[in-house]
Formats: C-alpha cells, structure tokens, sequence
C-alpha cells in the first residue's frame, strides 16, 4: 500500500495529537504502508493538507484515507469530502481513496476486551496535562492558555519579572 492518511478532528488542548501521530508513527515503522501520515481537520497539526502533501512527496500514487471516528458524522460526511476534491485537484495523477469510519468494526470489541483485562489505577493512565506541557504550543486556542497551567504563559510572566 502507498500511504495512508488518518483523518481526525483536532483539538485545541496542546499534545493532543500526540496519541494518533504514535499510532500511525508505529503502523509505519510495522510496514502497514510506506507512508501513513495524520491530517487534521483543525486546529492540530499537520492538518490533511499537509499530510497529502507528504505522501504525494514520498512518491505515494494511491492515498487511502481512514477517518479516525466512532460515527461517521459531519466532519466525515460533510468536511472531508471536500478535502478530498481539492486534493485530487492539487494532485490529479494521485488516486484518493476513502475508508469508512471506524464505526462498528467489530475488532474494537477485541481492543475493548484486553483493556477490560489490564485494569490500572489512574496513575497508570496518560496524563494529558503533562502531555499538554511537554507539547505546549503557545497556542491562545488552547483552554490551559493565560493560565499557570501553560508552560509559555509561566514563561512570560518570569521574563516581565
């Protein structure tokens, strides 16, 4: 397979993002296809332009795209669908294919079961505020800006002092 490309929204919480660029960081290395980048809709980066970009950089000729949904909603139905025509424009002899959402895929239940089986305390869990630190982008977007929660507003505030 060419490339593939997991389509999901974004968010405005700094390292955010971090889970899904591990996930297709390590079907990449697994060698599902020789490129597999993550677009986002908003407000994360890279955003599904710039990962068809990279793929169509690295020689893809078929891009399979997955939207990393539960539901195939709006951002699937109504907000990628024109992503994809301005691609296919930008890039004519690059065949774009769409996957459906995850939506009722029956291996979730798997994924759900072995999680069932390996309960951990929350201390185990991921912490995403530290996760929002150690990926602070300074972005006003994000809910922990202007708070001392956001290591570029502490920042700030020391360099004013």
């Amino acid at each position: 397979m060419d490339a593939i490309i997991l389509f999901s929204h974004g968010s405005v919480l700094c390292g955010a993002e971090q889970n899904l660029l591990e996930i297709a960081a390590s079907m990449e290395t697994r060698g599902d296809a020789r490129t597999v980048r993550v677009g986002f809709l908003n407000y994360s980066e890279p955003s599904f332009e710039t990962a068809i970009e990279a793929c169509v950089s690295r020689g893809a000729r078929t891009i399979h795209v997955v939207p990393y949904f539960l539901i195939e909603g709006k951002f699937v139905k109504e907000d990628l669908p024109s992503r994809i025509a301005e691609a296919k424009r930008l890039f004519p002899l690059v065949e774009v294919r769409v996957g459906r959402a995850i939506v009722d895929d029956i291996r979730l239940a798997s994924a759900i079961l072995e999680a069932a089986h390996d309960p951990q305390d929350t201390a185990h869990w991921r912490n995403s505020a530290a996760q929002a630190e150690r990926f602070c982008r300074d972005s006003p977007k994000c809910p922990r800006h202007g708070t001392t929660e956001c290591p570029a507003t502490r920042e700030r505030q020391e360099q004013t002092r």
